[in-house]
């Protein structure tokens, strides 16, 4: 062990030699064939093993050496590397195009709504350096941007938080500088609901798009048919009321308060009895819906049509002419919602069919069951606060308040 006496004590020899410290991993003294001794600190920096000079044995005591060892390790252990300080020069703009976009491409089946907020909406944030880029730029386009609505701020604020989080994991920041940013409270907005009056305007629509789609079935099967060619199926001789998947998925989701996901993905194998097993990718769980007479003849066609287009039974209900499960109806939907007087989307389905049941009495708690509700205070919360029937609205109430007393 080395003392301050076992240090004078050091004889010169005719080649440098070391005398190393056990309190300190790497303290040493080198002694010179000169008679000169210093202290060092041996260590690793960048996997590099490095000695560090202290100082003279005659300008430094033992115990300082000890402390100024510590001290440069610590300083060494919190420097950042080459690489990472390369990392930290880097410019925001740079990683999203060189490391964070590769990643979302590989990795996620819609990347490109995550690169157009931070190529887009942080525009400023991207010639900003890695190591620079704080909480407070973040504030100052929060303040720029505060007319956004708060649900619009807290998904392009996430999106930012989510690639600052992978930019810590990778070395590029030493912490997420947004990390403890918090969510803008999104104001509950009152249920969008469809009057009757706008149920029938929207089956009036679509009804409009299966005469055109039925005029064009005919025309084409006559051209066929004149050059003697097979036509395609008549849909007189199949006695439908509609041409494809898109009529009856709106009756049946505002006839079942059924999800879109849930609806588009059904399998004729779901529905026994005249009662679909609704399977949810939203909850992962499953719930039993009855259907009613509209739903049932619209499937009985819809079965009809699908054989007819395809020369055999399919296995989902909602599918193309070809006999392919549809995977959305964005296009189909949205050229309905530019002929409607007012905007509907299919969550307003569900909740029509929501309110409908409250106004008719419905117990809530079985409403919540319908809808697939996680729990009932959900269902409360949306569908209690509707200018509904006095009378059924109390009647509902005492429902609930009857089964949460049991």
């Amino acid at each position: 062990m080395l003392t301050e006496a076992k240090i004078k004590k050091l004889a010169v020899k005719p080649k440098r030699y070391r005398v190393y410290d056990d309190r300190v991993t790497g303290l040493q003294v080198i002694v010179r064939p000169t008679g000169k001794k210093t202290f060092y600190l041996q260590t690793r920096i960048g996997g590099k093993l490095t000695d560090i000079k202290l100082d003279h044995t005659d300008n430094l005591t033992l115990r300082a050496a000890r402390e100024k060892a510590g001290e440069k390790l610590i300083e060494i252990k919190n420097k950042p590397t080459k690489d990472e300080e390369k990392a930290q020069k880097i410019k925001f703009g740079e990683f999203v195009e060189e490391r964070y976009t590769p990643y979302l491409e590989a990795s996620h089946t819609n990347p490109k709504a995550s690169l157009w907020i931070l190529e887009h909406c942080f525009k400023d944030l991207l010639k900003i350096p890695m190591a620079e880029l704080g909480y407070d730029d973040v504030q100052k386009w929060h303040t720029k941007n505060k007319g956004l609505a708060p649900a619009t701020i807290n998904r392009r604020i996430g999106s930012l938080k989510a690639s600052l989080e992978k930019a810590r994991l990778w070395g590029f920041i030493t912490s997420n500088p947004i990390a403890d940013w918090k969510k803008v409270k999104v104001p509950k907005e009152p249920v969008e609901l469809l009057t009757e009056a706008q149920v029938q305007v929207l089956f009036e629509v679509l009804a409009e798009r299966d005469k055109r789609r039925w005029e064009q079935r005919e025309a084409y099967n006559e051209w066929r048919r004149e050059r003697k060619q097979e036509t395609f199926p008549d849909y007189d001789d199949l006695e439908l009321r509609f041409t494809d998947y898109l009529t009856p998925l709106v009756q049946l989701v505002l006839n079942t308060g059924l999800r879109y996901g849930e609806a588009i993905n059904l399998k004729w194998a779901d529905i026994n009895e005249n009662v679909i097993t609704a399977r949810s990718s939203k909850t992962g769980s499953f719930r039993y819906v009855p259907l009613v007479s509209d739903s049932i003849a619209d499937l009985s066609q819809l079965k009809r049509l699908n054989e007819a287009n395809c020369g055999k039974a399919t296995s989902n209900i909602f599918v193309d002419d070809n006999g392919k499960a549809i995977k959305s109806v964005k296009t189909a939907w949205n050229n309905i919602r530019r002929q409607l007087p007012f905007d509907c989307d299919f969550r307003m389905l569900r909740r029509t069919f929501g309110s409908r049941l409250v106004q008719k009495g419905v117990p809530v708690y079985h409403v919540s069951q319908l809808l697939g509700h996680t729990n009932v205070q959900t269902t409360q919360r949306w569908y209690l606060s509707l200018n509904l029937d006095l009378d059924a609205y109390k009647e509902a109430v005492r429902s609930i308040d009857d089964f949460l007393s049991v």
